[in-house]
């Protein structure tokens, strides 16, 4: 098992400058010959996660240079090297060097079509994100202070036909509603088959936990409903501040304390964070500066899986991009530098008919208690053009939420057989056997929601 929290550490210089210049398969057979010799803990750890990188990076950067302005040219004709030297120059691309060849990320498509306003128009795509629902429920919340909605989400867990083995015994973790500061009066309404635990509300990753022998492909199903009711808050320009959700759990220890890999408090972060903060004294001011830095800044993008990245926070602050997980992380290591305690909340993005997995914020000061922040649709609301969107999502959220998480590396209270997938964050739960893991190749999670009015 991988100790991802040895990511921190530096690695031999050899072994760092031989895996820095792409020569992959020197760096793997110098690790495989430095293990074997009676090394620190930590360092053995170090090497071990870096032979991990090396064997399962090239499945994240799979497309060549060639086939990249191949498939960039079947939707812009013209499209040119320069362009894509402009691009790249930008940082607008992200690519790595493996065994001599520059290879690029698998989604470098899919993320210039989702944040890159020139690219888009180019492709006949042209970015816009009208979002109706969402436009209404956040007039809604500004005009009228509070919003409350109900919703009730099914979520289910299926393997695919191809890997099903029928007779095999399955061990799933199925991510579950859990009660937040805005998410209230939850009730499992229906769940099948009958699982051999479910977590506790207070869980910080709440799963169902099914352990079933399988004859024939039936998936795993939860229904369940929850409350959103949302305060409206305008932080910055609110002359009469008050504790918006008083039921939220207060601050402790572990909401300013750095936690590997992550969440660090390394040089650049730190420094990055006094830049931000310059004068201001004031917590909630100080978290604005942040949060506009990131919605201005740091550009949205697909990743690479979260375990693939030696420190998530660095990472978006260095290379300026980043999707909703590593916006959110930023934010909070940025916060937690300053002395502003800071927490993760993750689930669904579940307007109906659009759910998705997504990650945010929250932050606290004492004249407002906890309140969130979501990097991720703020810049989405700057790159649409809609600045009262990305106003809106610092001190608030739209109620087309499903909280499963409250703590970023949180275990599930069922233990594992396998690592996890994703050992930081759950969404799409997590599959295995007593023989193997499932990897998210072989099984699909399906979230549908339905919301109503009160």
């Amino acid at each position: 098992m991988i100790n991802f929290q040895s990511l921190n550490a530096p690695l031999p210089q050899d072994i760092a400058g031989y895996i820095a210049c792409g020569q992959w398969d020197i760096a793997h057979e110098m690790i495989q010959a430095r293990i074997k010799l009676q090394l620190p803990a930590m360092l053995q750890d170090r090497l071990l996660a870096a032979d991990f990188f090396i064997q399962s990076l090239s499945r994240s950067y799979s497309v060549t240079e060639d086939d990249l302005l191949n498939e960039i040219r079947s939707l812009i004709e013209n499209f040119s090297n320069d362009d894509l030297s402009s691009l790249r120059n930008l940082g607008w691309l992200d690519s790595i060097l493996i065994n001599g060849c520059r290879m690029y990320f698998q989604d470098t498509i899919a993320s210039l079509l989702k944040a890159n306003p020139e690219f888009a128009a180019r492709a006949g795509k042209p970015l816009h994100s009208p979002r109706p629902l969402l436009d209404e429920a956040i007039a809604y919340l500004k005009n009228h202070g509070e919003l409350i909605m109900r919703m009730e989400l099914t979520s289910s867990l299926r393997i695919k036909d191809e890997h099903f083995i029928p007779g095999e015994k399955y061990a799933i973790h199925l991510p579950l509603p859990s009660p937040s500061a805005q998410q209230r009066e939850v009730q499992i309404m229906d769940i099948n088959p009958k699982p051999r635990q479910i977590a506790r509300e207070s869980a910080p990753q709440r799963t169902a936990y099914f352990e079933e022998k399988l004859l024939e492909n039936k998936p795993f199903i939860a229904r369940s409903s929850y409350l959103q009711k949302l305060v409206y808050c305008d932080p910055i320009n609110d002359t009469n501040p008050k504790i918006i959700y008083p039921d939220a759990k207060p601050p402790i220890r572990a909401d300013l304390e750095p936690q590997a890999p992550h969440i660090m408090f390394t040089p650049y972060l730190t420094a990055l964070a006094k830049e931000l903060i310059g004068d201001e004294i004031v917590p909630v001011r100080q978290a604005k500066r942040i949060y506009n830095f990131i919605t201005g800044s740091v550009l949205y993008s697909y990743v690479r899986p979260y375990q693939l990245i030696e420190n998530g926070a660095e990472y978006a602050a260095v290379n300026l991009r980043g999707d909703c997980g590593l916006q959110a992380l930023l934010f909070i290591t940025l916060c937690r530098i300053c002395g502003i305690p800071a927490r993760w909340q993750s689930g669904l993005y579940a307007v109906p008919g659009d759910e998705g997995s997504h990650d945010w914020a929250w932050f606290y000061t004492e004249v407002w208690g906890w309140l969130p922040a979501d990097c991720s649709f703020g810049g989405a609301g700057r790159r649409s053009g809609s600045p009262q969107r990305r106003e809106f999502y610092f001190g608030n959220l739209d109620p087309y939420r499903a909280v499963f998480n409250h703590q970023y590396m949180g275990e599930f209270e069922q233990n594992r057989h396998w690592p996890r997938n994703d050992p930081y964050d759950n969404q799409t739960g997590e599959a295995e056997t007593l023989e193997t893991n499932l990897n998210y190749g072989q099984y699909r999670t399906n979230h549908d929601v339905k919301a109503e009015w009160l």
